[in-house]
């Protein structure tokens, strides 16, 4: 994937500079489709995809949710409730769930807090 800035040089060295596909190919080292695909659009456009998440933690997203409002006043402001931790409970309430599960969830929601 090209960023933004590579789009705009290719589509200066073409269109202002007048230097054919070919050379602009073996300047960059970019396919000449690439560049006639880039050439072709009136303004280059940044495509962000939304992520969604699993199946299975879509499946345990919620429970996880009510775990973290359960252990809040449990546990001070310094304190982490561990991915570990999560996947333990999550485990013994019989949702066959891996460790990952629990941890990319908590950083996801960790991420998103610190983004506000």
């Amino acid at each position: 994937m090209l960023r933004m800035d590579q789009v705009h040089v290719i589509r200066h060295k073409v269109l202002v500079e007048g230097q054919s596909i070919r050379s602009v190919t073996r300047q960059m080292a970019i396919g000449c489709n690439t560049i006639k695909k880039y050439l072709k659009m009136p303004e280059p456009v940044r495509v962000v995809r939304q992520k969604k998440l699993s199946p299975v933690k879509e499946m345990v997203a919620p429970r996880i949710d009510e775990i973290l409002e359960e252990w809040r006043p449990r546990t001070t402001h310094k304190q982490h409730i561990t991915g570990t931790r999560i996947h333990r409970q999550l485990v013994e309430e019989g949702y066959r769930v891996g460790i990952t599960t629990g941890r990319d969830y908590l950083r996801e929601k960790r991420r998103q807090r610190d983004e506000v």
